[in-house]
C-alpha cells in the first residue's frame, strides 16, 4: 500500500472497497427476498480511487539519466536554505563532514525574530525558568498527543544549547544577542495558561543589515547573517537556484541522491551520509494546503503572500512520500494568525487586534475576544460569512495598553500611532463614525442586533464580569464614547505545520514506522510534533524547533549515516 492511499491507519482505497462490499451484500440480501433482479452499479467519479488520489500524491517517473548533465558527491545534501537548513549544514560540516546545500532561490529564506529555547543563556540573565516537562505536556496537550513525544522533548532538552551555540557565533560576526522581557511574553491574569519568555533575539551588526535583502527586520538579518556566514565558514558550498526535484532510493533501500535543477539539465547530488530535508511548510500549494488543512479553504486572507513564502510548496514533503515517507496524520496544524485585513495588503495593526469587542456579519457577539489567535480565527471561521468586525471607541489610547495583551498583540511598540489610525481611516481599513448607529450603516450589519449587542457588552463591562464568554474583566471596556471604530479582521495563514514523520534521531520514518535509511528532517518540513493549532503560549517554539532540529539533524546524519 503507497503511502497516498493512506491516512490514519485506513487507506482511502480499503474505504472504497468496504463500502462497495457493504453496497454488494445489500444487493445480494435483496435478491435473497425476492427484491428483484440485481442490476451493476456504473462507475462513478466517487468510486474512483484514481480521482480521490490528489495530483501531487502520483508518484512521478524517475528523472531519466540523459536529462542528469552532472554528478556532485559529498557526505551530507541539505536540501533547504531555510534556518533548519542553514543549522543542518553548519553543524554537520562541525564535524568534519563535507556538506552541500540546495536552495530553489537566489538567496537563503527564513523569517522570525524571536527564537525560543529552554534554558539559553538569556533566558537564564533575566532569571526566567521553565519546566521542561510542563513544557512538553502544553505542546502535547495542543496536538491532542497525535505527536511523538520523544520528539517534543528533543526541543525542551537541547533548545537552550543550541541557542547558546548560535548566539555564540553571533556575537563572534558582531551580532549582539538580548532576552525577550517577562512583560512580552505573558499578559498577567489571562483566562489562558501563558509561559514567560523562551525567546532571544539579536541586534545586527553593519554587516548584518548590509547583507540583508531590503526591508528585512534587524532582528531577522542578524540571524540570517550569522547563519549563513557560519556555513560558509564551516565550509559549506550552496547550489543556490537548485530546487530538489527527486529522491533516489531503489525498492525500499537506501536514499542515496537528490536530483536538482532544471529539466534537461539537472544535476544529481549524491550522499555518502545521509540527506537533510529543511524544504520548509507547503503554504504555497494551493491543492496541497487545502487537502491536509481543509479549514485554509475559507480563508479570507492568505499571510504567505506578505511573507515571501511563494517558494514553499512542500517540494520536500513530496518527494519524502513518493519514495515511501509517512506524513503527520490528517488533518495537518496551521499556524493561523488574526493578522489579515482582508482586502488590505497590510498586517493588522495591534489595535485592530486587542481584545475589543467582536461582532460578526449579524452584529452578533461570538466568543472572548482574548483568546490566542488562532483559537480567534477558528471562531470566526464558523460565523456567516466569515465575518469578524472589532468594534472600540475614542477611549482606546488609555484602554488598550492597560490590556498588557502579548503575542504580537504588544500595545507598547510602535503600532499605537494614532497617525496609524487616520491613516488607515483613509484607505479604508479602519471604519469610524460619530454614532453607533452610523457606525453599523458603515460596516452593513442588522442595526438593532448591533445595538442589542453594543448594550449587553456595555451592561457586562459594568459589572465587571464576562457572563457570556468569560473574558478577562479587565478587558471589558464600555464602548460609550465618540469616535467609535470598526476593523475587519481575517484569518491569516503564517505557516503550515505538517510534515514528514520522524524519530528522535531526525530519521524519517515510513508507513510502518520504520527508519528510511539515509533520509533525514527538520524545520518545517518535519512533522510528528504539531497538531490541531500552533502551541502560542509558548513564545517562539516554532523558530526553537526549527533551530534545534537542523543542528540536531546534522549531528545525526554524520553520526549515523
Amino acid at each position: 500500500m503507497s503511502s497516498e492511499e493512506k491516512q490514519n491507519g485506513l487507506s482511502r482505497r480499503s474505504f472504497i472497497k468496504g463500502a462497495a462490499v457493504s453496497s454488494v451484500m445489500l444487493g445480494s440480501a435483496g435478491a435473497l427476498i425476492g427484491c428483484g433482479k440485481e442490476e451493476e452499479a456504473p462507475a462513478t467519479k466517487e468510486t474512483s480511487t484514481e480521482s480521490a488520489t490528489p495530483s501531487f500524491l502520483k508518484k512521478p517517473d524517475p528523472i531519466p539519466a540523459g536529462e542528469i548533465k552532472k554528478t556532485v558527491t559529498a557526505d551530507v545534501v541539505v536540501i533547504g536554505g531555510g534556518m533548519s537548513g542553514l543549522c543542518a549544514a553548519m553543524s554537520a560540516a562541525e564535524e568534519g563532514a563535507n556538506v552541500v546545500l540546495l536552495e530553489k532561490t537566489d538567496r537563503v529564506h527564513f523569517r522570525g525574530n524571536d527564537y525560543g529555547g529552554i534554558g539559553n543563556k538569556m533566558q537564564k540573565s533575566i532569571n526566567s525558568t521553565i519546566d521542561k516537562m510542563d513544557a512538553v505536556q502544553e505542546i502535547m496537550r495542543y496536538n491532542a498527543y497525535k505527536g511523538n513525544q520523544r520528539v517534543v522533548s528533543l526541543w525542551a532538552e537541547n533548545s537552550g544549547a543550541v541557542g547558546d551555540w548560535i548566539m555564540g557565533k553571533a556575537e563572534g560576526y558582531g551580532c549582539k544577542p538580548k532576552p525577550v522581557p517577562l512583560d512580552e511574553t505573558v499578559t498577567p491574569g489571562t483566562t489562558v495558561k501563558g509561559f514567560p519568555t523562551l525567546s532571544f533575539r539579536m541586534e545586527p551588526s553593519e554587516a548584518a543589515i548590509n547583507d540583508a535583502p531590503k526591508g528585512t527586520h534587524p532582528w531577522t538579518a542578524s540571524m540570517r547573517y550569522t547563519l549563513k556566514k557560519g556555513c560558509e565558514d564551516a565550509g559549506v558550498k550552496f547550489f543556490y537556484k537548485t530546487p530538489a526535484v527527486q529522491l533516489v532510493r531503489a525498492d525500499k533501500g537506501r536514499v542515496t541522491a537528490v536530483i536538482g535543477g532544471a529539466k534537461g539539465n539537472y544535476t544529481k547530488f549524491e550522499a555518502k551520509k545521509g540527506i537533510i530535508v529543511c524544504s520548509g511548510d507547503y503554504n504555497s500549494n494551493k491543492e496541497m494546503r487545502e487537502y491536509y488543512i481543509p479549514s485554509t479553504k475559507y480563508m479570507q486572507a492568505n499571510m504567505y503572500e506578505m511573507v515571501d513564502g511563494k517558494q514553499n510548496t512542500g517540494d520536500g514533503q513530496l518527494m519524502g512520500m513518493w519514495v515511501g515517507a509517512a506524513i503527520d496524520e490528517f488533518p495537518h496544524a496551521p499556524m493561523y494568525f488574526d493578522f489579515a485585513v482582508p482586502g488590505a495588503p497590510i498586517l493588522a495593526d495591534a489595535l485592530m487586534r486587542q481584545p475589543w469587542l467582536n461582532v460578526n456579519n449579524r452584529g452578533q457577539r461570538y466568543c472572548n475576544e482574548e483568546l490566542p489567535y488562532a483559537y480567534l480565527c477558528n471562531a470566526q471561521r464558523q460565523q456567516p460569512e466569515l465575518g469578524r468586525w472589532a468594534i472600540w471607541d475614542a477611549k482606546w489610547e488609555t484602554e488598550a495598553p492597560s490590556f498588557k495583551l502579548v503575542a504580537c498583540k504588544d500595545m507598547r511598540t510602535s503600532f499605537h500611532n494614532p497617525d496609524n489610525v487616520k491613516a488607515y481611516i483613509e484607505k479604508g481599513y479602519i471604519r469610524s463614525a460619530d454614532t453607533l448607529e452610523a457606525l453599523a450603516d458603515k460596516i452593513k450589519v442588522p442595526k438593532d442586533a448591533f445595538m442589542k449587542t453594543v448594550a449587553r457588552y456595555n451592561e457586562l463591562a459594568q459589572l465587571g464580569e464576562d457572563l457570556d464568554f468569560g473574558k478577562r474583566a479587565a478587558t471589558l471596556t464600555k464602548i460609550e464614547k465618540p469616535t467609535f471604530y470598526a476593523a475587519p479582521l481575517g484569518t491569516a495563514l503564517l505557516v503550515t505545520l505538517g510534515g514528514l514523520q520522524i524519530n528522535d534521531q531526525l530519521q524519517v520514518l515510513d508507513e510502518d514506522k520504520n527508519v528510511i535509511p539515509g533520509l533525514y528532517a527538520a524545520g518545517n518540513a518535519s512533522g510528528s510534533y504539531y497538531s490541531n493549532d500552533y502551541c502560542v503560549n509558548l513564545p517562539g517554539n516554532s523558530h526553537g524547533r526549527a533551530y534545534t532540529f537542523g543542528y540536531l539533524a546534522g549531528k545525526s546524519v554524520v553520526k549515523l549515516g
